[in-house]
């Protein structure tokens, strides 16, 4: 079945339950799924055709009006902050974009488990509604077809269970001007040529590639005379984060106890940012929290060479106009058996609101539920996926689909992005414990970064400040 034939689709599951239409129980009476979101047109457009099937489908087998209603919120933290503040004004939505940090904030406001946080296994193995019971929608597989690094991320919690699920993910990765690349070759090893530098670009380790940093800045004047750095980080938090997990060093943990330790207060820590502050001062790298502004910026303009960005956002990293060729490749690491990488993308959590009687929550849980479930079916995920910037699925089956194979086939920029994180990165990802107050953790350690790099604060102040603001958010 083709996914961008959307309306023979929709005519299909039409069809099928054609024969039941008449077999409803013809209930007036309506319910509303708000879902609060971040997306930007491409994927409200997308999803609101999907809206449409699912009303559609729900009318058709059961007789029930159900309408969902998509609410742009901002951004991620504006959304943590309005459901944050909403548990006491009955404001909260059905449905939430959610970082996992967020929904352990969600359940430290909770006074009994489950009194505003969903637990979704109650609905996964739900024997009429769960995973792989409703095959007229496309929902025929179990929650083990769910890539089993983001499952795990939606169980991290304090309480046990599932408490959000993934529905798009991305992760860092590298974009690169070829043609500026070939330039610095030729001066750090010009027997290295044509596709063997993508060879060597897709496997360096990061003390090689700031050797390549260096070259640059050597050769500035005769690389290019719009370069300023030879590299931009977009995210100084997922630098300071991936830079300590590759070192070997936890960001977060917990106790015997299960009580949160801010592991990064150490040492060996303060020796990372150290030497990523020799490298700053070299002129190898600036960051986003340093310059105010993302690296595709810089990167589009021919400003650096090489830019570090999330996979979802990959679109802003290629130059109108052909102006040149971007490459693309893992985030060097800096070892290559120790590599392992940020995750990132949409996450839904369902809620509960405490201005509804408990019948309404379970009537909107239970259709919120459902609507999720159908995002998340193969067809319909792929679909998502292919429109967005270059996020990818979150379904082992996803990457069997003809439709999603096509895409990763046809060589396309977003589909090579999509390739990279698949066959390059390939789920080695970097888990950490979250908990309330692991949200201002992950920012405070981007400000360690840009207050030390900026000259503001030594290292030792920078930690200090940053262990205690997060602290306080405990």
């Amino acid at each position: 079945m083709k996914i961008k034939n959307k309306a023979v689709y929709l005519m299909s599951i039409i069809s099928l339950l054609g024969g039941l239409t008449g077999c409803g129980n013809n209930k007036s009476d309506g319910v509303e799924v708000i879902f609060w979101h971040t997306f930007g047109k491409t994927i409200i457009t997308e999803l609101e055709s999907h809206i449409s099937e699912f009303e559609d489908y729900i009318q058709q087998t059961e007789g029930k009006k159900v309408k969902v209603t998509l609410k742009y919120q901002g951004g991620y933290d504006d959304i943590l902050r309005k459901v944050r503040d909403g548990f006491s004004v009955g404001t909260t939505p059905t449905m939430a974009i959610a970082y996992p940090d967020h929904v352990a904030e969600y359940m430290q406001a909770e006074k009994t488990p489950g009194q505003f946080v969903v637990n979704l296994d109650n609905y996964m193995n739900d024997p009429e509604y769960g995973f792989g019971t409703e095959e007229k929608m496309g929902d025929t597989a179990g929650k083990d077809d769910i890539v089993a690094d983001f499952l795990a991320e939606g169980q991290q919690y304090k309480n046990s269970g599932t408490y959000s699920l993934p529905l798009m993910k991305s992760t860092e990765i590298m974009f690169y001007n070829k043609t500026l690349v070939q330039k610095v070759f030729s001066y750090y090893n010009p027997s290295i040529l044509g596709d063997q530098i993508d060879e060597f670009m897709s496997t360096m380790t990061w003390s090689q590639f700031m050797d390549i940093c260096k070259v640059a800045v050597e050769h500035k004047s005769d690389i290019s005379p719009t370069l300023e750095e030879p590299f931009r980080y977009d995210s100084d938090s997922n630098f300071f984060i991936t830079q300590l997990s590759q070192s070997g060093y936890n960001f977060l943990s917990t106790d015997e106890s299960g009580n949160p330790v801010l592991a990064f207060d150490s040492a060996e820590a303060k020796e990372v940012v150290r030497g990523l502050k020799a490298n700053y001062d070299e002129g190898l790298f600036t960051t986003k929290g340093v310059e105010g502004t993302y690296g595709s910026d810089a990167f589009t303009k021919g400003e650096c060479i090489f830019t570090v960005g999330s996979s979802g956002g990959a679109g802003y990293n290629f130059p109108t106009g052909d102006s040149f060729e971007v490459g693309i490749a893992k985030v060097p690491a800096i070892s290559n058996e120790n590599a392992k990488y940020i995750t990132q993308g949409p996450t839904v959590t369902l809620l509960r609101n405490s201005k509804l009687s408990d019948e309404k929550n379970d009537e909107a849980v239970k259709y919120g539920w459902r609507f999720l479930k159908y995002l998340l079916t193969p067809n319909v995920n792929v679909s998502i996926c292919i429109k967005s910037e270059g996020y990818i699925p979150v379904r082992e089956s996803c990457y069997k689909t003809e439709d999603y194979n096509t895409f990763l086939d046809s060589g396309i920029e977003l589909s090579r992005c999509a390739s990279v994180v698949i066959n390059q990165i390939d789920g080695h990802y970097i888990t950490n414990p979250v908990f309330k107050g692991s949200a201002t953790a992950r920012n405070e350690a981007g400000g360690i970064l840009t207050q030390v790099f900026l000259g503001n604060k030594t290292i030792d102040a920078a930690f200090s400040d940053a262990v205690n603001q997060t602290r306080l958010a405990m």
